[in-house]
């Protein structure tokens, strides 16, 4: 009678310390086998440690409590790991690792390339990635994915404290046209995602494919939300044919997102032969208008270096694109930014900030690389912004300053370069309040009077009004005096040089409330025939609403749209499939996942 006493209290024991599945009691996660007997019960709505999995895990909690060594269930003599998905529970890492995770196309197929993926959620609440530790991850693959998650579909996501070491190397060009490749996840097309003070260390090594996206974090991120305190460590060297965009922190940023005090500390090395390229510090490629998008406290300490054909490249951007919501503030280029051209090339741009400009105003940038281009046959350069493109209407710089010197080296040089801007496309003004150029120009093989046709703005067609009385060149320039006030010691070596010192310091940052997406209705009311109907209650007083379907890889699907009243109509959608509708407008933005059949 005892013993069996004792046999129940050890089994109630037991069924208590596995938990069940609550956020005040998680499944707990303690070895290989228990990672794959979630992964079974994930997919076959099965039980684990006695509790049943439903709806691929949705509203569960699962904590991980010891290390776990994947190397006994994959690598190259055993196969590839299998990603547990499509998921929807909540996953806390304690801070325990996982090591040795392994994926490799060429050993054999892939069921995933991440620890999880999809994450697709269907209810409101949030659910967590956190604390996760990825240890010596090795993925080669041609899937859009990342380390943790291949790609966040739905829901309201945050993913928080994790660190990632992964070395990545893109698989066959054939299949990989168009992948999105992230540290954390590959694409995020959600309603709404939180990142938070997540790390990734290692290295991306890719070949390209036609269209890749590649960043530290997140490859492409569609879904509006915070993105603040991460950082990436891991270096970047593509070699290829064809195009690419690659970011620090994401290829490319099309959401409504705070982005506030992150960090690259990765180089990024590229060599294309044709096809255009995208290269920032921060964000490849940045096309963000008619919803609020911010930029605040960021900082790039990685050297960007491309040799190539046709680019863009700059310090924090290789395209940025915004309207008078977007606030891009107190943001700062630490790294040299070089080009060198191969065999053929029409134009490059390059900036310590943004190689091209759609963008209305910044504030308090600085740009501390130098600037090198070699070879070029028609560079716009710029210390801060090589080409304002006239999807600006007109351009604002606040308090800004390059610091960086500027050097070009070839013969025969066909192009224009100046210490802040190096070319404005046809727009109606640029006002340069109060910025500085203290970098040096050294042009090396021909007469700079044919480049630097001004310290500050090299070119502006005529019509466009610049605004520049506040602003003053203390750098030396080619055929131009310093204006009064220059530091006598050179270049960065006046007081408030430093980073932060001057005044205007950002203590407080516009934030997007979580809140602010939910309070936008939208409701599909008919599919079908090649359309898709949705009602906005209120629209009509909302101004510009601007709609976009996307595919669940994140590629944008072209359609065109009408409207009446509170309706809303996407026309020429695809007939079957499943695709994200985002409609964007001033009082926010909401994300539906849509299946046509």
């Amino acid at each position: 009678m005892r013993s069996f006493v004792l046999a129940v209290m050890l089994s109630m024991v037991g069924a208590w310390a596995a938990g069940d599945g609550s956020r005040a009691n998680p499944l707990t996660v303690e070895s290989v086998e228990d990672l794959e007997d979630l992964r079974l019960a994930v997919i076959a709505g099965t039980k684990y440690k006695g509790v049943q999995i439903k709806n691929m895990g949705e509203g569960m909690f699962f904590k991980q409590t010891a290390d776990i060594d994947l190397s006994s269930v994959c690598g190259r003599n055993k196969g590839n790991w299998k990603a547990i998905g499509p998921f929807s529970g909540s996953y806390d890492g304690g801070g325990h690792k996982i090591s040795n995770l392994f994926v490799d196309e060429d050993v054999n197929s892939i069921m995933g390339s991440a620890l999880f993926g999809p994450v697709m959620p269907d209810s409101k609440d949030t659910i967590y990635f956190e604390n996760i530790v990825i240890d010596k991850a090795y993925i080669h693959s041609s899937e859009t994915t990342g380390a943790i998650i291949t790609q966040v579909v739905s829901g309201v996501v945050v993913m928080r404290n994790n660190t990632v070491d992964l070395e990545y190397k893109s698989g066959s060009e054939d299949y990989a046209s168009g992948a999105q490749v992230g540290g954390l996840v590959g694409n995020v097309v959600s309603g709404w995602t939180g990142f938070y003070n997540n790390t990734v260390k290692g290295s991306f090594q890719v070949t390209t494919a036609d269209g890749m996206y590649v960043g530290g974090l997140i490859g492409t991120l569609v879904a509006d939300g915070n993105f603040t305190g991460n950082t990436n460590e891991a270096k970047f060297v593509v070699k290829g044919v064809n195009t690419v965009t690659v970011g620090g922190l994401a290829g490319q940023n099309l959401s409504s997102t705070v982005i506030k005090d992150n960090t690259n500390k990765g180089n990024i090395q590229v060599e294309t032969l044709k096809g255009y390229t995208f290269v920032g510090g921060l964000i490849g490629v940045s096309t963000v208008k008619g919803s609020p998008n911010t930029y605040v406290g960021n900082v790039n300490y990685g050297k960007i270096e491309v040799t190539g054909s046709d680019a863009s490249l700059g310090g924090l951007f290789g395209l940025i694109q915004g309207d008078s919501t977007m606030v891009l503030d107190s943001c700062i280029n630490q790294a040299d930014v070089i080009y060198r051209r191969t065999l053929s090339q029409e134009i490059a741009y390059i900036g310590g900030i943004a190689g091209l400009w759609e963008a209305v105003e910044g504030t308090r940038l600085q740009n501390f690389g130098n600037i090198i281009v070699e070879n070029a046959i028609k560079p716009y350069v710029g210390g801060l912004i090589g080409y304002v493109r006239e999807g600006s209407e007109s351009t604002t710089l606040k308090q800004s300053v390059n610091r960086g010197k500027i050097t070009i080296k070839k013969e025969n040089v066909d192009g224009l370069i100046a210490g802040l801007i190096g070319v404005t496309d046809s727009i109606s003004f640029v006002t340069l309040d109060s910025c500085t150029n203290m970098g040096d120009i050294e042009i090396d093989g021909t007469a700079a009077s044919s480049l630097v046709l001004n310290p500050l703005v090299a070119f502006a067609p005529s019509a466009v009004t610049i605004n520049k009385s506040t602003s003053k060149n203390w750098g030396n320039v080619p055929g131009y005096e310093k204006d009064p006030g220059a530091p006598s010691d050179g270049p960065g070596d006046g007081p408030g040089d430093g980073p932060g010192d001057g005044p205007g310091d950002i203590t407080s940052v516009p934030a997007i409330a979580k809140s602010q997406m939910k309070s936008l209705e939208v409701r599909v009311v008919q599919m079908g025939e090649g359309r898709i109907t949705l009602e906005v209650p209120g629209m009509e007083s909302m101004g510009r609403v601007r709609p976009q379907l996307f595919s669940y890889d994140g590629k944008r699907v072209p359609v065109s749209m009408g409207a009446s009243g509170s309706l809303l109509y996407l026309d020429g959608v695809p007939s079957a499939g499943k695709f994200l509708v985002r409609v964007a407008t001033q009082r926010g933005n909401r994300s539906i996942p849509v299946t046509l059949r």
